[in-house]
């Protein structure tokens, strides 16, 4: 069994803060589900480079 990459946990961890800023932004609750989880779509297409090249996930 191999260990989680430490970005990829961080990004996690912080799932409520995201959905909750993107249901501010966005009112609605499904949709900001939807945006969280384009996000990590998009974090699993990034070669490994690109997302260590990320200092905080949290921060871009």
């Amino acid at each position: 069994m191999t260990e989680p990459d430490a970005g990829l946990t961080a990004i996690m961890s912080e799932r409520r803060q995201l959905i909750n800023l993107a249901y501010r932004l966005l009112g609605s609750l499904a949709e900001a589900e939807d945006v969280v989880q384009e996000t990590y779509a998009r974090w699993y297409a990034m070669s490994r480079a690109e997302q260590e090249a990320i200092v905080s996930p949290a921060r871009g």
